[in-house]
């Protein structure tokens, strides 16, 4: 069995077949995939499971010791050559490019002030911090989002275009119009015409099912309708907005943070694997990973994150895809920014930002920036 950073991200590699289009021009049959973790640290991205958190009485520190600790050590710098991480258990194949890991000198962050979910999701999906998001309240907001620009100047359907998220939340923030995408987001069931005879005891079990919060489901759930949905329907752009790992750090459960991202390995597997099945995608994709905010860096606060807690504006970014050079882990060069994840989608696919108001430009170096 693999251990809980073996795969991770490593066995997502999506390759991307684009024809060489101009900057407003659409790429040929071109997918992207966005997943977001909620609140993952870079500790744990880059350097696997963190000592810190032992200190703390109520993380579940004596389990996460015996469980983990034996697959964690001094993690060996491995810029250039391939991306690597701690969570990955096979090399990196070539192309690939990551962002945020601060010990060699690769610097990501958020730029609203605030380090919590609802503005880091905005920000992501718009690119730009956003004044008037300051809470993590339900409710929609004008602005245009990536899957909004997505959906007009490719989709045919709603269906082209959507978001599978374990927060209920993200039903309003996806799109500034209601009904514009298609959304599936807290204990949303699915249309009748996609219960496949495998997902209708999926749904039944979904509800049965004790999620640490009211307004959220496991992430089990939200990534088995997701990979349904694409089979079924084939979107140009899918969105995973995954919660487990920030609903656990919140209990103090570090055990559990591991726990949710060993799920996640296995859920990524599973999405890579279905990828490559499918002919449409298969080369012809682009993939984004990243999370929507950090958290504390210490013993004490590594469960907390906000505007007071240092550490929360420290994220990582991970992008792979033919025409995403294998620079590895990115060392040197100007910090990248959060709000740079809406331009690079885009770009991708040949879109630029124009009804994305003062977004951040595409992250260096990816499809052809």
């Amino acid at each position: 069995m693999s251990t809980p950073f073996r795969r991770l991200i490593c066995q997502v590699l999506l390759l991307l077949a684009m024809t060489a289009p101009l900057a407003a021009q659409r790429a040929a049959a071109a997918h992207v995939v966005l997943v977001t973790l909620d609140g993952v640290r870079p500790a744990e991205f880059f350097s696997g499971m963190d000592s810190s958190p032992s200190a703390d009485s109520t993380s579940g520190a004596a389990r996460t010791w015996r469980g983990y600790s034996a697959i964690t050590g001094a993690r060996p710098p491995r810029p250039g050559a391939g991306p690597s991480c701690r969570f990955c258990g096979i090399r990196w194949p070539r192309g690939g490019v990551v962002f945020g890991d601060r010990d060699l000198g690769s610097r990501a962050s958020i730029t609203n002030v605030h380090g919590f979910s609802a503005p880091g999701d905005l920000e992501i999906l718009t690119g730009r911090a956003q004044p008037d998001v300051t809470s993590n309240d339900p409710q929609r907001y004008p602005h245009a989002t990536l899957l909004d620009v997505i959906r007009d100047r490719l989709a045919r359907s709603p269906r082209d275009v959507a978001t599978f998220a374990s927060w209920q939340n993200f039903r309003y923030y996806v799109s500034s119009r209601e009904g514009a995408v298609f959304v599936n987001a807290g204990f949303d069931t699915l249309p009748t015409a996609m219960v496949t005879p495998s997902l209708a005891p999926l749904q039944r079990l979904e509800r049965r099912a004790l999620p640490p919060r009211d307004e959220s489901r496991l992430d089990a759930f939200t990534g088995a309708m997701g990979l349904a949905y694409l089979r079924q329907y084939s979107p140009i752009a899918l969105y995973f907005a995954m919660n487990d790992t920030d609903d656990q750090a919140h209990g103090r459960r570090y055990d559990r943070v591991l726990d949710a991202l060993h799920g996640l390995d296995g859920f990524l597997l599973e999405q890579w694997q279905t990828v490559q099945s499918l002919p449409g995608y298969r080369g012809r994709t682009t993939l984004l990973i990243t999370t929507d905010h950090g958290r504390g860096l210490g013993p004490r606060d590594w469960s907390d994150h906000g505007e007071d807690t240092p550490g929360s504006d420290q994220i990582w970014i991970l992008v792979v895809g033919l025409g995403v050079p294998a620079r590895g882990i990115v060392t040197g060069g100007p910090e990248v920014h959060q709000a740079q994840v809406a331009a690079t989608l885009l770009a991708c696919l040949g879109l630029g930002t124009d009804r994305l108001a003062e977004a951040e430009a595409p992250l260096p170096g990816v499809c052809g920036n």
